[in-house]
Order: structure tokens, then sequence, then C-alpha cells
């Protein structure tokens, strides 16, 4: 209810019929009344100045201009409820799309990135914030109940002395948002020096690590389109877990 239909409701056992008539007729030009001149909106609802008077004050407010101060200030405060409200079908619907995307950006190379791991000998993965890391870790620690391993690095400097001691045998993930490289560009020139197999894992923007990576995944992610929103990571985590299970299938088929 608007801030006319609480005062109504309010002051009903004081109303008659006709107050409760121009009343609604009063309501029907709400989003108007900011604007308005007494006299218009008297004429728009067919009373007097004298009865639009005698009701105003009838409802508690203390005159015109505080009747149009009170719903101009209820006006933006529907206004800003508006804005804010929470579509729950409408972030469904969101979520689902960024999920389907994600598989639908994936399915020609994961197959090929579940080989590559089920491959190699050496394995590391690294993820370069603070929820890439969860991210990265429970893809690792998942893995062990199949029997699969990672070494999980910690940080830039734990990528920076496993360069030095990885080789082509080695598969090296990395996991981020932006594929943003420029804290690291210098240890990816290492192993691709080194013959390390890279395997990137970022949203779907071009990024400058999906360009030095030799295989790319990526996962649909809006939250780089708007600072002002947290990280859902709902779509990075369904890639990951995709990935498991591709892993997993094709450890089964060898």
């Amino acid at each position: 209810m608007n801030l006319l239909e609480i005062r109504t409701s309010q002051y009903m056992p004081k109303l008659s019929n006709n107050d409760l008539q121009s009343l609604k007729e009063i309501n029907i030009h709400y989003h108007d009344i900011p604007e308005i001149l007494m006299k218009n909106l008297a004429d728009r609802c067919y009373i007097s100045i004298s009865t639009l008077h005698r009701l105003i004050l009838k409802i508690g407010f203390s005159g015109f201009s505080d009747f149009k101060l009170r719903i101009t200030d209820d006006l933006k405060t529907i206004e800003t409820a508006k804005l804010s409200s929470f579509d729950e079908e409408n972030y469904l619907q969101n979520y689902l799309n960024n999920i389907t995307l994600t598989k639908r950006l994936n399915e020609g190379e994961i197959k090929k990135v579940a080989n590559v791991i089920l491959e190699k000998t050496h394995r590391f993965c690294f993820g370069t914030g603070w929820k890439q890391k969860q991210v990265i870790d429970n893809f690792s620690n998942d893995l062990l109940y199949y029997g699969e391993s990672f070494i999980t690095l910690r940080t830039e400097n734990d990528l920076r002395l496993s360069a030095d001691t990885m080789d082509e045998n080695s598969v090296l993930i990395i996991l981020s948002l932006s594929g943003n490289t420029e804290n690291y560009s210098k240890i990816l020139e290492t192993c691709k020096l080194r013959n390390i197999t890279i395997i990137s894992i970022t949203s779907d923007k071009i990024n400058s690590l999906s360009s030095l990576a030799d295989y790319s995944l990526y996962y649909k992610e809006n939250v780089l389109d708007d600072i002002d929103k947290h990280w859902n990571t709902g779509a990075l985590d369904f890639l990951v877990n995709y990935l498991i299970e591709i892993i997993v299938y094709q450890k089964g088929e060898q």
C-alpha cells in the first residue's frame, strides 16, 4: 500500500462514503501529486479546493505542502524498493543459463583436458585468489576419492619454485576469474620453455591466461560486468565438478 492508502485505512472510522470516494479519485493521480497544483488536483478529482484541503487534514496531514512532501518521499521509497527487489525466478533462470552455457563452452575441450590430466605423472594446481583457491582445493581433494592427486600451490612463490622442478610430464592447472597474468607472466614463460602443459580455467572473456595455455576451459560469469556484485561461483563449481566426472569416466574407460 502507498501512503495515501495507509492513511485512509488508519482514519477509516472518521471518513464518510463521500470522503472515501474522493480519496479513491485522489489515489488514481498518486504519482502526479509531487508536481501538481492543489487546484489542478481538485479539478481532476471533481471536488472543490476546500473539500480537498479538508480531506488532507482529516487523514493526518498538516496541509497540502506536507501532503505533497510526504507523498514525494513515499514514491521515492517505492521506487527504491522496486529497484532492489529480488526476482527469484529471474535469479534461477540466470543461474541455470550460466550453467548451461558453461557446459556448451567446454563440450569440445573438456575430454581432451581430462585425458591430459590422466596422462601426466606430475600434477599441480593454482588458484589466483581466495575463492579460486577454495574451488581448486576442493577439486584436488575430491579427486583423491578416485586415486588421482594434485599438488595444490598456495602462493605465487610456490608457483615460481614449482615451475623450476616441472617438466614435460607435468601439468599445471591455473584457475582465475579475469585471466590476468600480470603478476606471474614470467613464471608462465618458464613453464612454456620447460614444455609444461598449462590448463587455464577462466571466465568466458578474452584474457591473457587462456591465450598462453595449451588447453582452456571457460565458465560463464557476469560479475566482471558488475563490480558491485559479489562473485557467485555456481558456474565455476559446475565446471570443476563436470571436469571431475569426465576424468573419472575416462579413467574407467581406460
